[in-house]
């Protein structure tokens, strides 16, 4: 069944694009069971009440599936160049299940805007499509330098640079009474020496996704799937 999203599900209407969709791609009529989420881990289930000038209410509100995360994963990522690749990062992570994105301009960074609406609009589709109750929070894109001024915990900043790191999964492995953990993910060109040592010194941990060299939104769903699965 196809699910539904809706900033307040309290307020019993649906959005107009939401709306439209349930009337007239769905089909949906007066009576029918629809799913809902706020994208807060909770799913509810609903019936429609009425349809009004193309805006659908609903009735009956009932919660049906509470999924609750002890752990937080948080991808930083320098968008690359081509901006179809990071919609594509954007909804697969989605639906493996990342909690934050923060997009950064980086040394070697090519792209430096991005539409944030419209990744807002991929992140909200891919949560509906893969029925996943949590909506991911994209933050603003930033420089990386302004990003780093504050010391980090439980961080990991994946290069290049060299070989002799440890991978992503044994250094979680390791660790105890955390609840987030972040990635840093470099630009095509990777991170430069410079912004792996000021990471270091921010108490960010460097470390190796793989043998292989990875595209920056490759090497961005590894990442959230290693988080995802490993903890």
């Amino acid at each position: 069944m196809y699910l539904f999203y809706t900033k307040n599900i309290f307020n019993k209407i649906l959005s107009t694009e939401e709306s439209k969709h349930c009337i007239f791609s769905l089909r949906k009529k007066k009576g029918e069971k629809i799913l809902l989420t706020e994208g807060k881990g909770v799913i509810y289930s609903a019936r429609i009440q009425q349809i009004i000038k193309n805006q659908v209410q609903y009735q009956d509100l009932k919660t049906l599936e509470v999924n609750n995360k002890k752990l937080k994963s948080h991808i930083v990522i320098s968008p690359p160049k081509n901006r179809l690749r990071f919609e594509w990062f954007l909804e697969k992570a989605t639906e493996i299940g990342v909690d934050f994105i923060t997009p950064i301009i980086c040394e070697n960074s090519i792209r430096t805007k991005l539409n944030q609406e419209r990744c807002e609009k991929i992140l909200i589709s891919a949560m509906k499509q893969s029925k996943n109750s949590f909506l991911p929070t994209i933050n603003n894109l930033i420089k990386f330098e302004d990003l780093i001024v504050n010391p980090f915990t439980n961080t990991y900043i994946a290069h290049c640079h060299s070989q002799n790191l440890n991978y992503l999964n044994k250094s979680i492995l390791n660790l105890k009474n955390h609840n987030q953990i972040t990635l840093f993910i470099g630009p095509e060109g990777d991170f430069t020496k410079k912004e792996i040592n000021l990471a270091e010194t921010a108490g960010i941990v460097p470390v190796k996704l793989g043998n292989q060299i990875l595209r920056t939104e490759t090497a961005g769903i590894v990442g959230c799937t290693i988080i995802n699965m490993l903890t």
